[in-house]
């Protein structure tokens, strides 16, 4: 076979790549905390905002890299909050009985954490994917509320810009464009992202807002479907139980909007039911 010429140019010289030991890059001292996804979700928005670029001197490429992080974030609160179910809920068990773990997940995962290697190939930057992950894993019947699909709707929209600032160095193409409305977009094909501040932080209520829902719906959900055999109305009785659930959903950090005191939010449940049960209006 004949030999095939093949040039030896440079357009441009690559250094010779350092060295770069991963293993030493993770903090091995870490131990998982017992706070509640939406608290730790929260914390780490406050963290991420103070990288946000102020109005005076505002950054666009800067502020694309802050909306990274802040989706980053609303992907580990779906991670932490259906791992915590899967871990203590006996439908969410049932629900992934099927689903498949790698072998190295299985015999190095701890219990509780095992429930992490199901949700591995799960990416949570589609309408689809979180609509389908929250019933599914969860074992939640039927369509979501319409203030979740609708609160999940304008989410999406935010990893579409997402979406451009990874793959496309901000600009926006034909796909993203069509989700978001061709119609209103499509005159800004292949132009690059122009966040301000204002879009910014909009953009972070928004998908603060998506995970507060969320995180409401599922824990009603989850709360609502206890057995009533297991309930007998005293909260002392009760509290054990109730405090199981009430601890991975409770928002102790907004300081509007946060979650009543445990016994409040028993007494407002054991209400409820009892309305419920009544034929009453809550």
């Amino acid at each position: 076979m004949a030999a095939v010429f093949r040039s030896k140019l440079s357009t441009s010289v690559a250094s010779v790549n350092p060295s770069l030991d991963t293993s030493v890059l993770f903090d091995a001292t870490y131990v998982e905390g017992t706070g509640s996804p939406i608290d730790e979700f929260l914390m780490r928005l406050v963290a991420i905002n103070q990288l946000a670029p102020p109005p005076a001197a505002f950054n666009p490429l800067q502020a694309q890299l802050v909306l990274l992080g802040v989706i980053a974030a609303v992907e580990s609160y779906l991670r932490a909050i259906l791992r915590r179910l899967i871990a203590m809920d006996s439908i969410c068990q049932e629900s992934v009985h099927r689903r498949d773990v790698s072998y190295g997940a299985a015999i190095h995962l701890t219990k509780d954490m095992l429930p992490e290697a199901v949700l591995e190939k799960i990416s949570f930057i589609s309408k689809g994917s979180i609509v389908d992950s929250i019933r599914e894993l969860a074992g939640i019947k039927g369509n979501l509320p319409p203030d979740v699909t609708a609160s999940i709707d304008d989410y999406v929209k935010i990893c579409h810009l997402r979406h451009c600032a990874v793959h496309r160095f901000g600009k926006l193409g034909v796909s993203n464009a069509i989700a978001l409305g061709l119609e209103d977009h499509k005159e800004l094909l292949e132009k690059p992202l122009l966040l301000d501040y204002l879009s910014l932080q909009n953009s972070i209520v928004i998908s603060t807002g998506m995970v507060k829902t969320i995180n409401n719906f599922l824990f009603n959900e989850i709360v609502s479907r206890i057995s009533d055999s297991r309930w007998t109305g005293v909260y002392k009785t009760d509290k054990r139980l109730f405090l199981t659930y009430y601890k991975i959903f409770a928002d102790t950090i907004s300081t509007t909007g946060f979650s009543v005191g445990l016994k409040d939010m028993y007494i407002l449940f054991m209400s409820q039911k009892a309305k419920f049960s009544a034929g009453l209006p809550f």
